[in-house]
């Protein structure tokens, strides 16, 4: 899905790969390509064909503007564990296998076309129907490709900020609508709080990815009393501003506590689509249409894991530059957050908001919001050292 799921939260409110590396490059750059290189073998990838442009680049050569600068910064020795609370993982996708951790479906009986909450967390099947509603394909791998932003292991070239990360999916939406009540069963279930009737999170987040936008314009009490528990455990909490062109933060982004993301595209412009408020905490690259020049980048789209569909109705794993939105913007802030804490895990999100200068470049303000400063992601160059 190109953007953030809107309509969804609208109704809650109602050869080995070193030497291929190295031999691409000129000695004097060969440093850099070591350490991408261990970066990629420790993904698990048998090799891969490039590094995506939000990433970076080790060669020397000119990278995006917009980019976040990690190709080279190794993920540390502490595991983290990302929450993707979306529409579900399909977890057998090539580009995911070893990162998937257990989940959890918590789309509420009455909403939920297998009757119950379970363990299974995949997402509805393609033109799955729910009277009327027919669950869209983006809606089906919207989830998957959220996933592979943050923890892709590199095979066909989709590669995480943090390769190492592990993810909990967690289903929130499908065919159906969804409930209120079940962003807060998912948020509480995916830091370790208990959620009555389901089994407790044997793997409680570090990071809870909301790639969802489109709630209250004011954040709800009972929303925002859980973010402040969720919060005080030490969890951060990711979400999309949201596709509302220049329109300010609805839910849960306006949270506070909340890390919100705004959308860049490729050179290092705030997306037309993005929302516009001077709540935005950081930016991040999420695409949009494609950009004059012959760059890799001028596509501008994000190189994510999904499924195409064939013509025998059977669908088959891909890995398209086909990734555009704030819900595509926020899981890259997800990935650098946990990349940075498997470095450091005794950091908070208040020591992430006083090192913003050290992680941001500066963007420039469109004329729409005079209070904005937007920030756009970009890490610095040794994270073991931050």
């Amino acid at each position: 899905m190109s953007g953030s799921t809107a309509s969804n939260l609208n109704r809650i409110s109602a050869i080995p790969l070193g030497r291929r590396c190295i031999e691409r490059l000129d000695w004097p750059r060969a440093r850099n390509a070591i350490a991408t290189c261990a970066l990629l073998l420790c993904s698990g990838a048998p090799w891969a064909q490039e590094i995506p442009w939000h990433l970076g680049r080790v060669d020397g050569a000119q990278a995006s503007p917009s980019a976040i600068n990690t190709a080279g910064n190794q993920p540390g020795p502490h595991r983290m564990v990302v929450a993707v609370i979306d529409s579900g993982v399909i977890a057998n996708h090539p580009s995911l296998k070893g990162r998937i951790l257990p989940g959890y479906d918590m789309v509420s009986a009455n909403l939920n076309l297998r009757k119950t909450r379970s363990p299974d967390f995949s997402p509805d099947e393609r033109d799955t129907q729910c009277g009327e509603r027919v669950l869209p394909a983006s809606f089906r791998t919207h989830g998957t490709e959220v996933a592979s932003l943050i923890a892709g292991n590199g095979v066909d070239g989709v590669l995480g900020v943090n390769p190492q990360a592990q993810i909990v999916p967690v289903r929130l939406f499908g065919a159906c609508a969804t409930s209120r009540q079940d962003l807060l069963d998912a948020i509480a279930w995916s830091a370790g709080l208990p959620v009555k009737d389901v089994p407790d999170n044997p793997n409680p987040a570090r990071i809870i990815n909301l790639s969802i936008s489109g709630g209250f314009s004011v954040c709800s009490e009972e929303l925002q009393d859980l973010i402040y528990r969720v919060t005080e455990k030490n969890i951060f909490v990711i979400a999309a501003a949201g596709n509302n062109y220049q329109k300010k933060l609805h839910e849960p982004a306006n949270c506070k506590g909340v890390i919100s993301v705004g959308a860049l595209d490729a050179q290092n412009r705030i997306a037309d689509y993005s929302a516009l408020d001077p709540r935005t905490v950081i930016y991040a690259p999420g695409g949009g249409p494609a950009l004059s020049g012959n760059e890799q980048w001028s596509m501008n789209k994000l190189k994510v894991a999904s499924y195409e569909h064939l013509i025998n109705g059977q669908d088959r794993p891909s890995a398209p530059y086909g990734g555009v939105g704030t819900s595509y913007a926020a899981p890259i802030v997800a990935g650098y957050i946990s990349l940075w804490l498997s470095h450091s895990p005794e950091k908070t999100r208040v020591d992430f908001l006083n090192e913003l200068d050290r992680f941001t470049r500066h963007v420039e303000p469109v004329p729409a919001c005079s209070s904005c400063v937007p920030r756009g992601l970009a890490s610095i160059k040794d994270l073991k050292a931050s």
